[in-house]
This record gives structure tokens, C-alpha cells and sequence, in this order.
């Protein structure tokens, strides 16, 4: 059975899909807004989070941006009365597991959580067992521990994100390597789309990491663009 958080604005949906789901075991907590959904999101941890997109002040999406580096095990499903393909496309950046348009069966709902579970179950079994070294001394002296996902040295340091470090920990560990934007999305999300999508959810990832690592020592350039094709990383041209 899993923890489930419901956020949806509209009372008498939220409080229908709850029983619902209480009925089939789950322990559900519900929010009334966005706003009110990240705040529980930051107090206790979930399995699943079933969230509008619509919804005054924080919509789905805003919800999405907060939550989705903070919440990396955090299984979305998207369930809406007003979908679209754009915001179909936004949904899948985030790497929401479901995208279900109201109205929705509960059968429809319960199997959607039945496959997000099982989707867990096999991202957190092929984290553990493909678990590589983490700690890495860079070029110009700093340590590098993506578990912790940190990058110190002597007078400074820097913290990264979970997509962040999951990126970098790729990258590094195929040093030399150009990766696909699809390879990369599949091994840092866990999801599959292709390399012209893929390229639009790694450019912002990309860059605000980038501009971090400007602030480490020796940093020059690790993370090369291969235009229309991929990225890889690069040190030998920072060792003497």
C-alpha cells in the first residue's frame, strides 16, 4: 500500500478520490491548492502525489517545478479536466509518471498507481544495484561526493540537485563519452522520449549546472555540447 497526497482544488473530487483510495488501503492526505500540496510535500515524504494542473495561484506546473528535484523518488500522476498537448509536453519534463483527463474511472486511477508503484520498485532496484563510486578528486583539487551531492574545496564549495548530481554522475562515469540527449534523460529520469524532447528537458539542467561548476577550481569547460546530438565530459584537456 502506498502514502498518498491528493491536490486538487476542487473539494468534492479530492474528497470522492480519497475515500476511494482509503477504501483500497492507501494512507491518503489531501490539499486544497498547489501552495498548500508543497508545503506538505517539505514536511513528510510520499509514494505518490495525484495533482491538478489547473488550480488558482500554484498551478500543477508550478507545483512541478518545486517538487521535482526535491522529490526525486515522488511518483506524479496528472490528473486534469483541462488537458492539452503543450501541457501534456510540460507534464512530461517533469517526469510525471500518468497523464489522466477527467473524468477518470476508479479502476483507471488504481491501476495508474498500481504501475507507478511498480515503476518505484524497479527505479529504486536498479539504483542499488548499479550504485558506482561516487567520490571523485577533480581536476584542480576539489572533492566531488554526488551522494552527498556536494563539491568542496579548501575555501569554498557548492551543493548540487538531485538532477544535477544523477546528470554529472553519468557523465562522469562515461568520461569521454558523447551521450545522447535520450540516453541521458533515460538514465537520469528513468523515463524514454526522444533525443528532440529530450534535448528541451536537459537545457536548463545543463546549464544551471554549468554556471555552479564556473566556481570550481580548474573548471574548464568538463561538459561540452555535441550540437543536435548529445553531451560528454571531458577532463584530459584540464590535466598537465
Amino acid at each position: 500500500m502506498a502514502k498518498i497526497l491528493v491536490v486538487d482544488d476542487e473539494e468534492i473530487a479530492r474528497i470522492t478520490l480519497a475515500d476511494i483510495l482509503r477504501l483500497e488501503g492507501h494512507t491518503i492526505r489531501t490539499a486544497g491548492s498547489g501552495a498548500e500540496g508543497v508545503s506538505i510535500l517539505r514536511q513528510d515524504t510520499y509514494d505518490i502525489m495525484i495533482l491538478d494542473l489547473r488550480m488558482p495561484g500554484m498551478s500543477g506546473i508550478d507545483v512541478l517545478r518545486v517538487v521535482v528535484d526535491e522529490q526525486t523518488e515522488l511518483q506524479v500522476i496528472v490528473l486534469t479536466a483541462h488537458g492539452s498537448m503543450d501541457s501534456a509536453i510540460q507534464a512530461l519534463r517533469f517526469r510525471v509518471h500518468d497523464y489522466l483527463l477527467k473524468p477518470v474511472s476508479p479502476a483507471q486511477i488504481i491501476n495508474s498507481i498500481s504501475a507507478a508503484l511498480q515503476k518505484k520498485k524497479a527505479l529504486q532496484e536498479r539504483n542499488e544495484s548499479g550504485k558506482v563510486a561516487y567520490q571523485h578528486t577533480l581536476p584542480g583539487g576539489s572533492n566531488m561526493d554526488l551522494n552527498k551531492r556536494t563539491i568542496t574545496w579548501e575555501n569554498g564549495g557548492i551543493s548540487l540537485t538531485p538532477t544535477e548530481a544523477r546528470l554529472l554522475g553519468v557523465l562522469i562515469t562515461q568520461q569521454g563519452k558523447m551521450l545522447s540527449h535520450a540516453e541521458l534523460v533515460h538514465e537520469c529520469q528513468g523515463y524514454s522520449v526522444d533525443n528532440e524532447e529530450a534535448a528541451k528537458i536537459l537545457r536548463p539542467v545543463v546549464s544551471r549546472l554549468r554556471q555552479k561548476l564556473t566556481g570550481v577550481p580548474g573548471w574548464n569547460d568538463w561538459i561540452r555540447n555535441v550540437r543536435g546530438s548529445g553531451y560528454v565530459l571531458e577532463f584530459e584537456d584540464n590535466q598537465g
